[in-house]
């Protein structure tokens, strides 16, 4: 049993990639909680060549992150909301830019979801290129979408 991010297509659309979702619901998670400030400013990183201690680097400011541009399209506890599929695109493509050019999705301690961080980003990497095959073909379709979290 396991956590994962569903995209929920409005009409049935055949031919669609399976895009399991998985990593992608630990890394939304993951930089959820750095949003929200849980950040731990007290932790110190050391340098054990120089027997230099430096503050660990912060967590991102609340409300900027590599995967916030989703929020809106994840159906919260209200009814559902049925989205069009360009804004969607452009919001998939604006994450899979920045994570090609580097960008990297931090796992938090309690997940236990993959070895490192880079092989958190690259799964998450995978999802949301199928997720955007997904809306590709839903947009040709002429269908809306949400996103959803399945348990």
């Amino acid at each position: 049993m396991g956590v994962r991010l569903r995209c929920i297509l409005e009409q049935p659309v055949s031919g669609l990639p399976y895009m399991e979702g998985k990593a992608l619901a630990m890394g939304y998670c993951s930089d959820a909680s750095a949003r929200a400030g849980d950040g731990h400013p007290d932790i110190i990183a050391i340098d054990f060549k120089s027997g230099q201690t430096r503050p660990a680097a912060p967590a991102p400011p609340p409300g900027e992150s590599i995967l916030s541009t989703l929020d809106e399209f994840i159906a919260g506890d209200g009814a559902v909301q049925w989205h069009d599929t360009a804004p969607g695109l452009v919001a998939v493509r604006k994450i899979l830019a920045k994570l090609r050019h580097g960008a990297k999705i931090t796992a938090t301690p309690d997940f236990e979801f993959a070895d490192s961080d880079e092989e958190l980003t690259e799964d998450v990497r995978f999802d949301l290129e199928e997720l955007e095959k997904i809306l590709i073909a839903a947009q040709k379709a002429n269908t809306r979408f949400y996103l959803a979290f399945d348990v």
